[in-house]
């Protein structure tokens, strides 16, 4: 039988290549121990890079449908809670006047007529709403505050029915202002975009209009009921008695229509809303089942690597014991 043995040279090279593969695969598996991510990708994945790709491309995707739905959420959201501030103001309010203008003595319905003009800007001032610097009702100019200040168009109001002597010219005059294409409110207290608002995406092949704007129709009848209140109120429209009557009689059927119809735009919003929330669950479950896969193909197996990291360390310990005792490196040896 052949024996082979090796020089004190050859015994040092192997024992050095040794230690310093051990000491790689030690570096190597801490490191993945404490990242949770194989260290070769390409060794992992069987030089298949296809679904991890596929895959990190599903998660930028979701990642940006995430953001633009939680976009959504919260402009959605401030809408809602702005139109609510608005129906605040007409809620109970024109059954209130109905019932000082059909029995109540002229004082009950100037006491009830006496917070129409403060009742009437703050409904402007909700739809002049911001929400992180962009302004919730102004269609496609988000930087543009959507409308002039309640004083403002109270001050236009005002001028406009200074010369009627009745109260059929009054709401004639004023819904002509509010509701007419290319009337004075769309001149002149309409400071949005032009164009509509832009659909959110919030999904593949999926979007929502949550993009209501201060010329919806529903908003524009609320604030001429609010208007004709305000100016019932004012003594810079001095009429008749039975003409006051019937001012703020036209006020309040003006009001109750415009109350129905934002309780319908109000409801089609949150239909929205609830279309956004299904968007962020499915966005969320679709995330996670993404980072599991992901997790998957590119994670290192805790409880596999710290049994390698047991065992490489154990062979390093050895391989050590072994050069220590081959070497003769005792205190006797170094002394004869």
């Amino acid at each position: 039988m052949t024996l082979v043995t090796f020089g004190d040279a050859a015994q040092f090279q192997l024992l050095r290549r040794d230690s310093a593969q051990l000491k790689s695969d030690l570096s190597r598996l801490t490191s993945e121990l404490s990242s949770g991510r194989t260290a070769d990708l390409g060794r992992a994945l069987g030089g298949d890079f296809s679904t991890l790709a596929d895959i990190t491309r599903s998660m930028r995707l979701n990642a940006s449908f995430t953001s633009s739905v939680t976009d959504a959420a919260i402009a959605a959201e401030g809408r809602q809670t702005a139109l609510a501030r608005m129906s605040a103001e007409v809620d109970g309010f024109a059954p209130q006047l109905l019932a000082a203008s059909g029995g109540g003595s002229l004082t009950d319905l100037q006491l009830t007529l006496a917070n129409g003009t403060e009742r009437f800007e703050h409904a402007v001032a909700a739809l002049n709403t911001r929400l992180a610097g962009r302004s919730l009702f102004s269609a496609d100019a988000p930087d543009m505050t959507p409308l002039i200040s309640g004083e403002d168009m109270m001050a236009e109001l005002r001028t406009l029915v200074s010369g009627a002597a009745d109260a059929a010219t009054i709401v004639a005059d004023v819904e002509a202002w509010f509701m007419d294409a290319g009337g004075g409110y769309e001149t002149l207290a309409w400071q949005g975009g032009g164009g509509q608002p832009p659909a959110v995406l919030i999904g593949e092949g999926q979007s929502a209009e949550t993009g209501i704007t201060a010329l919806d129709p529903a908003i524009r009848e609320t604030l001429t009921g609010l208007a004709l209140a305000a100016l019932a109120a004012e003594t810079a429209t001095p009429l008749p008695e039975s003409e006051q009557r019937a001012l703020v009689t036209a006020a309040a059927q003006q009001m109750l229509n415009g109350e129905t119809n934002l309780i319908k735009l109000r409801a089609g919003l949150g239909a929205e809303e609830a279309r956004i929330e299904d968007a962020r669950v499915t966005a969320e479950s679709t995330r996670s089942s993404l980072q599991i896969e992901y997790g998957r193909l590119v994670g290192a197996d805790p409880y596999l690597t710290a049994t390698e990291l047991e065992a490489v360390s154990i062979r390093l310990e050895s391989l050590y014991i072994l050069t220590a005792r081959m070497s003769r490196l005792s205190l006797t040896e170094f002394l004869r």
